[in-house]
This record gives structure tokens, C-alpha cells and sequence, in this order.
């Protein structure tokens, strides 16, 4: 038998009675400190959700009022220029 053959060997017979283990204090607490963690991470996730879609609705405004002052600016342009001279000129 080599080391790690025997060592399996003593475990295996000194296996604990599965109705007296549980995982106590120990599992709990890894289990409610998982718990905090992962509402941390959501609420930190939303809120950069919020952020980012907030960002993408000013960058849409923006462009919305730069093309609206853009069309402005040319249907001024048009209105001062002089008609031209259609077919019949």
C-alpha cells in the first residue's frame, strides 16, 4: 500500500455518523456572509444600471437638440437666400 492509499484507507473507516454532522455556527455564518455579499453586489449593479441608462437618455437629448438647432439653423439660411430661378426664368 503506498502513503496516500493508506490514508484514504484510516478516513474511510473513521467516517463520522451522518446524523450528528451538520454544518453548525461555521456554515451558517459562510452561508449569511455569501448572502451580504451578493445583495452588495446587486445593489451596486443596479445602481450603475440606472447611471448608465441615465448617461444614454442626456446623450440622446443632446443629439436630439443638436439636430433641431441644426434644422433651425439651415431653414434660416434658406429663408434669407433668394429663391432660385426655376424652369421658367
Amino acid at each position: 500500500m503506498t502513503g496516500s492509499t493508506a490514508v484514504l484507507a484510516v478516513v474511510a473507516s473513521e467516517a463520522p455518523d451522518p446524523e450528528s454532522v451538520s454544518p453548525g455556527l461555521w456554515g451558517f455564518l459562510v452561508v449569511f456572509v455569501l448572502a451580504i455579499v451578493v445583495w452588495l453586489l446587486m445593489r451596486n449593479m443596479t445602481g450603475r444600471l440606472r447611471r448608465l441608462r441615465f448617461r444614454e437618455e442626456e446623450r440622446q437629448r443632446r443629439e436630439a437638440a443638436k439636430r433641431d438647432s441644426s434644422k433651425r439653423d439651415s431653414s434660416k439660411r434658406d429663408d434669407d437666400e433668394p429663391p432660385a430661378p426655376g424652369p421658367g426664368h
